[in-house]
């Protein structure tokens, strides 16, 4: 009997990637659901153009596909767009998160997985557990917070899986915004200057390894929460030498500078990054390098 698997978020940089991985699984019916037209746009799954803000299309989504397990990546993650539009923020990241729950709950969905992110943590003291305690910088980082409390205050027989990640890059189709690596190398490319953060910590997660770590807890039918990232611990400074230099590219256009620099609309933290022992350990998550993920997303062999 074929498991059948729901994507929200299927046309961002995980989603895609989900897909891409997901078809070459065996025994699995994929189901994916975004906004607007599919932009993966390859067979071996069906497509659901959904607003996870509407409960209607939401139980009727649910009601219809009865999926065993939901992979819920769905975000409006942003830092300012959620600072500017907080109720909005909240509808999205929270209120759909809590209607995706009960709509699961009402047809025996068997395992809920969410995405969450490092921006639960203050930033002053990565990398983190598991175990740290929450207090985000942002109203992103709140929203999942909440997002999180939410499912793990559950008590259905649900299986539910927490998984944070971090600074995630990749290069999937018909990309709705662009991600750190890429918006390096296109600035690079153009010969334009760029000052670019070197007091901020972080442990860049290769798309491809997010999506096979969320694979792997519905595979192992694991809950609870996991942090899913990169072993490298990198600030932004250091991509940008290490993308400059892949591509024989003017490092003498980057400027390092301290984010105080910037006026930040939404704080972000300061020192994040994981500790992923717990996913190597329990879901057998192993990431590749960094500098073998960005080979593979600047020859655009992903």
């Amino acid at each position: 009997m074929e498991n059948r698997v729901l994507i929200t978020g299927s046309n961002g940089l995980l989603g895609q990637s989900l897909l891409k991985l997901l078809k070459l699984r065996g025994n699995i019916e994929v189901f994916a659901t975004g906004r607007g037209k599919d932009r993966f746009n390859e067979k071996g799954y069906k497509y659901h153009n959904v607003d996870l803000v509407d409960k209607v299309q939401i139980d009727n989504l649910i009601c219809e596909v009865k999926p065993d397990v939901i992979i819920h990546g769905a975000a409006m993650s942003r830092v300012e767009d959620c600072e500017d539009n907080p109720e909005l923020a909240i509808q999205v990241n929270t209120k759909a998160t809590e209607l995706l729950l009960n709509a699961s709950r009402d047809n025996n969905v068997k395992q809920f997985i969410f995405l969450s992110t490092d921006f639960v943590f203050e930033g002053d003291k990565g990398p983190y557990s598991e175990e740290d305690d929450c207090n985000p910088p942002n109203f992103y980082g709140e929203t999942k917070l909440k997002a999180e409390q939410l499912i793990l205050e559950d008590t259905s027989s649900i299986i539910k899986t927490i998984i944070r990640t971090c600074l995630v890059y990749g290069q999937v189709k018909d990309m709705s915004r662009s991600n750190i690596m890429l918006w390096i190398k296109g600035k690079l490319e153009a010969k334009e200057p760029i000052k670019v953060v070197e007091d901020q910590l972080r442990t860049p997660t290769f798309v491809d390894d997010l999506a096979e770590g969320c694979i792997l807890s519905y595979e192992k039918k694991v809950g609870g929460i996991f942090h899913i990232s990169g072993k490298d611990k990198l600030t932004p400074f250091d991509i940008s030498l290490k993308v400059a230099s892949f591509l024989n590219l003017d490092d003498n256009l980057i400027e390092p500078v301290n984010a105080s620099v910037f006026k930040e609309h939404g704080r972000r933290p300061l020192k994040t990054g994981f500790d992923i022992s717990k996913a190597i350990e329990v879901l057998g998550y192993e990431p590749i390098g960094f500098d073998e993920g960005m080979s593979k997303v600047l020859e655009n062999k992903v």
